[in-house]
């Protein structure tokens, strides 16, 4: 559910990307690093899928650094330059909240600045960090950044949370939330509020999200008619499609015509584009 699947251009952005180290691996999907060649080009745009994550990010601007949040819970549109240098990390479902102490929701849909929250006990850290990564190339600036997020795992109690479990247990699609629910011993709107707060979705949009990145990677790796595509991912044939178009953002002509079967509760996650920074197309 959170594979990477880059964008065509990703070497023109001068795009990279690391996996973090394994105690980090239920709350961090990767750190990344973009920019920074020193060629103005024109920019381009990229689309972000959501997929319960969010993407702290640090522009490294001449003046000064911009430090941003984004929670993209719809498919995002940015428009990428190759020039300025830009670190990052992109959390997985519940990273943000268990490793920064933040609420998803606040940061949802278009990247925030974090000006007030670097005041914060779990962010005094960061702002000395951000200094230094000026100092540093894009691989040391990465692994700066692991360091710092490894003195937050053993300085947050948060990360002691069932929730990166319940998430990736969603994300298999191998039982609905209300009986996900009920292993755990407790109810569907106990389990409904806790994502809700930690991930900042519902289990249906969690649902929703799997089902997408499942389509969206057999799309690419097999030659699979996209019916059968759409069948194996949990979507039947109707004259509906919303539930996998509107969050990739793919006209219906183009995908074949179909929603979502299993969970009636499930809604498709709002599209509208808006700009931030997002996760499986970066």
């Amino acid at each position: 559910m959170t594979d990477l699947i880059l964008p065509s251009h990703a070497n023109y952005l001068n795009f990279r990307h690391r996996l973090p180290d394994k105690r980090l691996a239920p709350w961090v999907q990767c750190l990344w690093s973009m920019g920074g060649s020193g060629d103005v080009t024109e920019p381009r745009t990229e689309k972000f899928y959501p997929d319960a994550g969010a993407s702290l990010s640090i522009k490294l601007d001449s003046s000064h650094p911009i430090i941003t949040l984004c929670f993209n819970r719809r498919t995002l549109i940015e428009t990428l330059d190759a020039y300025t240098p830009c670190l990052g990390i992109r959390f997985k479902a519940a990273g943000v909240h268990c490793l920064l102490g933040l609420l998803p929701e606040a940061f949802a849909d278009k990247p925030q600045r974090l000006d007030n929250e670097l005041e914060t006990p779990a962010l005094q850290g960061l702002m000395p960090v951000v200094e230094h990564l000026y100092h540093l190339d894009a691989q040391q600036g990465l692994r700066l950044l692991e360091t710092w997020l490894l003195h937050q795992l053993k300085s947050q109690p948060l990360v002691n949370s069932r929730t990166p479990t319940i998430v990736q247990a969603i994300g298999k699609l191998q039982l609905p939330p209300q009986q996900l629910g009920a292993t755990l011993g407790v109810t569907r709107r106990t389990l409904e509020r806790k994502l809700k707060r930690e991930v900042g979705v519902s289990p249906g949009q969690l649902v929703a999200y799997a089902r997408l990145d499942r389509a969206r990677h057999r799309l690419l790796e097999t030659a699979l008619p996209l019916a059968e595509i759409a069948l194996q991912c949990g979507y039947y044939v109707s004259v509906h499609s919303a539930t996998f178009c509107h969050p990739a953002k793919i006209r219906p002509k183009v995908t074949s015509q179909f929603p979502t079967r299993g969970y009636r509760h499930e809604k498709a996650p709002h599209t509208r584009p808006v700009a931030g920074f997002g996760q499986s197309a970066a």
